[in-house]
């Protein structure tokens, strides 16, 4: 009955959101009376309906062929769609959006009427971004900064991300593995749950403070690994604050400038190099982490691990050998006693 109940829960979600996505699309684009937009309203408008109706029927597709993970994102990604733009059409409903032309604007009024509501809405953002919603993390700190400024955007996003993480945690630690992979993915929580089964507290505590590995699903791992809730709390304080400070600071220009050209020079060989390390993990990803996890094998077992391998190997070797020597024109077979396999005439 939980289960008929649960597929009726996720079929009228899926169905809401989808509907409310294309509507509000048509509505919040033939709001805008001058500009581009305006001019090019149905054109837009059509390309977008379109491209969310093949997004809708791609992540039924999915729903169908029973890739329960990618459908559970592309629903994510359409409740998320279904929220910015039901947003989107209450603040142009409201007349909000009439008396915002510029960045400045939208900070004045967050001063005059939203300095207790929009650090607020923003810190809970932050934090559903960690376990619930597919936002990357440069993204909401852009923003952040955009509306608060650096330092501020630092201290709302540390607040936000660590109450998600303890939340994450709470998830594997309290309600347990099948929530936490309905969030997550079975299949990524799965792999990452084997890479760090028996070394989990010093693993996770370098993985933690790595760029390279995806935070967010790792701290649903630490919830179901046997790392103490006061562990936990210590590696976030500290993994979150190299984290956060590192990227509002960049994001703000404090590390480098977007004015200079020096600074445009350094921020293009940044994105260079953030493009061949995406280039190396995709292709050499499985390469790194063997490396990485084996920095974590005790001595004996990677002694045990290599002997194995070398036996394997030679096994391997030695069938080919002999298959090898099988095919071979002529060739006389020899029994178990060492006799020729050929007849005596």
């Amino acid at each position: 009955m939980k289960e008929i109940f649960r597929k009726i829960a996720s079929a009228l979600l899926f169905a809401g959101s989808a509907a409310v996505t294309v509507v509000l699309t048509v509505q919040c684009l033939a709001w805008f009376q001058t500009g581009f937009l305006h001019t090019y309203a149905p054109v837009i408008a059509s390309v977008a309906v379109t491209v969310e109706v093949i997004y809708i029927l791609a992540a039924l597709l999915f729903l169908l062929r029973g890739s329960q993970t990618v459908y559970k994102f592309m629903l994510t990604g359409l409740i998320l769609a279904a929220l910015i733009l039901t947003i989107c059409f209450i603040l142009q409903a409201t007349g909000f959006l009439d008396r915002i032309d510029s960045v400045e604007d939208l900070q004045a009024l967050i001063d005059s009427r939203g300095s207790f509501w929009a650090p607020i809405i923003f810190i809970v953002l932050q934090m559903l971004q960690v376990f619930l919603l597919p936002l990357p993390g440069v993204l909401t700190v852009g923003a952040g900064v955009l509306l608060f400024g650096a330092w501020e955007t630092c201290l709302y996003s540390y607040i936000g991300i660590v109450l998600g993480s303890l939340i994450a945690f709470a998830v594997g630690r309290v309600i347990g593995y099948r929530a936490a992979a309905w969030l997550v993915g079975r299949e990524s929580l799965d792999k990452w749950l084997q890479k760090v089964k028996g070394k989990d507290r010093r693993l996770l505590t370098v993985m933690f403070i790595l760029p390279i590995f995806p935070d967010d699903i790792l701290c649903f791992v630490a919830g179901l690994s046997t790392m103490s809730w006061k562990y936990f709390i210590i590696t976030q304080l500290i993994a979150r604050a190299i984290s956060v400070v590192a990227t509002s600071a960049s994001v703000a220009g404090m590390v480098i400038p977007y004015d200079t050209w020096w600074g445009i020079l350094c921020w293009i060989i940044v994105g260079l190099a953030i493009i061949a390390l995406f280039i190396l993990l995709y292709k050499k990803g499985d390469v790194i982490e063997k490396w990485f996890f084996n920095l974590f094998r005790s001595k004996k077992n990677r002694d045990i691990k290599t002997a194995d391998d070398s036996i394997i190997e030679g096994t391997v070797k030695q069938r080919k050998r002999a298959k090898a020597e099988a095919e071979e024109p002529g060739h006389a077979q020899v029994d178990s006693d060492g006799h020729s396999g050929m007849r005596d005439v």
